[in-house]
């Protein structure tokens, strides 16, 4: 179902592709079992700040790009608590939708259970070249893609770009994410999704912390839901959008609406076949001058990269109670909020309903300061009138004011 993970990434006369090798895969095995998965994994984040040691390691000589590097690495560590399954999975594969598709389907061989869902397909729109006059109307939209680097840079600028860096850790439960969306909608003037809402709690709290505001939000996004003929819902590929607001007003339940408002825009047919069209061109000619994009944070700028509507745990591989899952990354102000793990009671294990875990790399002398205020904001809006909690979050957002 999935042959391209077997293949391999050839460039050749400005065009890419995987070739369908059929190579095959190799499965790398550990046994820990004198060890508990606690050794690495800390506690039940979803992100960790280092998983190197359950990764399969390519070959120091492993060329990737023409040569014969897999695209995709496992490797199976044992522990004396559980069992890990470690996934490396090169981006050309697809998205995180194709990726959780690629490890349910796994997942559902391993049960000798035929999937449910329809088989991907591999065919893929080609955008038309941009008229020049399009791409200098859409690049002012595409901040990530303003800046390139050489593949050999990357690595460093990835280094460079995580010091002093804290990984902001929270978790939300169903009653705060519930109570957030109460208070933000209250005058019940045009839908807020909670997504929207929590995004707008979040760069108001950077802003009560800090004397340089967050002034614009980049939502990650996936547009398989768009009903147009360039769309393949159950495409194996990267279906993503880099959605970008305006200027951000100061109170909360504006940034909401602007966030919800700057996605409704995007979701337009004829806008985002112009978007994809430019940003195609733009990546396709950055990646045949042998550079790539470095998603790299801006002042002023939050980025948001939402796995949510992704079930990451469904592919449990027949333990659906206990299935737990993990990943790591992170990057100055670049929020990402995925479904909460299971937790383990008592020896049994317990889902968390509608819990969202988030993690957000920070400056660390603010660290402290923002996980005092996460406490004292939901003790806030959970027990106080909405009206008055949004007033008292709002206050001290304006540049250079401090609490």
């Amino acid at each position: 179902m999935y042959p391209h993970a077997a293949g391999k990434l050839c460039t050749t006369g400005g065009r890419w592709f995987i070739q369908l090798t059929n190579s095959g895969l190799a499965v790398e095995a550990e046994d820990r079992k004198e060890e508990l998965s606690t050794s690495f994994i800390q506690g039940d984040w979803v992100i960790q700040d280092d998983l190197s040691p359950l990764l399969s390691q390519p070959p120091p000589d492993a060329i990737i790009i023409n040569g014969s590097a897999s695209l995709v690495r496992f490797k199976i560590t044992t522990f004396k608590d559980r069992t890990c399954l470690a996934v490396s999975w090169h981006h050309t594969l697809g998205d995180a939708v194709a990726l959780c598709r690629f490890m349910q389907t796994l997942s559902l061989f391993y049960q000798r259970v035929k999937p449910d869902f329809s088989a991907p397909t591999f065919d893929k729109y080609q955008y038309r070249t941009p008229e020049p006059s399009m791409t200098s109307n859409l690049l002012p939209l595409m901040p990530h893609l303003w800046v390139s680097y050489h593949f050999d840079e990357l690595e460093a600028k990835y280094a460079e770009a995580c010091e002093d860096l804290g990984n902001l850790r929270w978790r939300f439960n169903e009653r705060h994410l519930h109570a957030l969306n109460s208070m933000l909608s209250a005058n019940e003037e045009g839908y807020l999704s909670w997504h929207d809402c929590l995004t707008a709690y979040i760069v108001t709290l950077l802003n009560r912390s800090m004397p340089r505001p967050i002034r614009m939000v980049t939502n990650v996004a996936n547009f398989r839901r768009v009903e147009a003929h360039y769309v393949a819902s159950n495409v194996a590929g990267n279906v993503i959008q880099n959605i970008t607001t305006g200027t951000l007003p100061s109170h909360m339940r504006g940034i909401a609406i602007a966030v919800r408002e700057s996605i409704v825009r995007s979701r337009d047919r004829m806008f985002l076949e112009d978007w994809m069209t430019v940003a195609s061109d733009m990546m396709l000619a950055t990646a045949n001058a042998g550079k790539s994009f470095f998603f790299a944070s801006r002042p002023g700028v939050m980025t948001v990269n939402s796995n949510v509507a992704i079930d990451w745990c469904d592919a449990h591989f027949g333990f659906p109670d206990s299935s737990s899952f993990f990943t790591t990354g992170s990057l100055k102000f670049y929020f990402r909020p995925f479904k909460s793990n299971p937790t383990l009671c008592n020896g049994t294990w317990r889902p968390r309903k509608d819990s969202v875990d988030i993690s957000m790399g920070v400056p660390r002398a603010l660290k402290a300061k923002l996980l005092d205020r996460l406490a004292l904001d939901f003790e806030t809006i959970l027990y106080r009138s909405p009206w008055d909690a949004e007033l008292r979050m709002d206050a001290c957002t304006q540049p250079g004011v401090m609490p």
